[in-house]
């Protein structure tokens, strides 16, 4: 798995969000993932709360998956926990703000703009993580890669959370591994 891609993808959305910097003008759509429960972005009962390796930042916090490993550190602002069979990874990163005030509609929207993906990941409707508005993207990002990513500025740090899981991760297991962690998801 390319992680390289985060750091890159996360410095150009500080700098996007901290030229922008208003606030969202519209109310944020009716949250469509959940906010600390156990209940999945689908609306059924989640198939357990993910119990592995913590993954910590600063100003957030989540739990991987029993039995997935933590990763390799690409970059000081993120931190990450790998799939058994390397097939996926979820993490956790903050990194700068600089002032931005941009909201979770608006900072999805600078998000999809400047991805450095091959194809872009979809936009979807603003979600819920403990409490908090957050973007919500999702979708095939190359040939080889599904990307799941949520992401809000919290104390002028824009903080994400991403789920990457090459094609061969059944799809399936994929929402699963999402609602298992996003109930773990806490701000600190």
């Amino acid at each position: 798995m390319r992680r390289v891609v985060v750091p890159v993808v996360l410095g150009t959305l500080a700098l996007l969000a901290g030229c922008g910097g208003s606030a969202d003008p519209a109310p944020a759509p009716a949250p469509s993932s959940p906010s600390g429960s156990s209940v999945s972005p689908s609306g059924s009962p989640s198939a357990g709360v993910a119990s592995g390796v913590d993954l910590v930042r600063p100003h957030s916090t989540v739990t991987a998956p029993s039995g997935w490993t933590r990763g390799r550190a690409i970059s000081s602002d993120a931190t990450a926990a790998d799939s058994p069979d390397r097939l996926a990874y979820v993490e956790l990163a903050e990194i700068e703000a600089f002032g931005s005030t941009m909201g979770a509609a608006e900072l999805g929207r600078t998000r999809i703009s400047s991805s450095i993906d091959a194809r872009p990941p979809r936009l979807l409707p603003v979600a819920e993580l403990d409490g908090v508005p957050v973007y919500h993207v999702a979708g095939l990002v190359n040939d080889e890669q599904y990307l799941e990513e949520y992401g809000a500025i919290r104390d002028d740090r824009i903080v994400t959370l991403t789920f990457s899981f090459n094609t061969r991760f059944p799809a399936g297991r994929r929402q699963q591994v999402v609602e298992q962690v996003l109930p773990t998801f806490r701000w600190r």
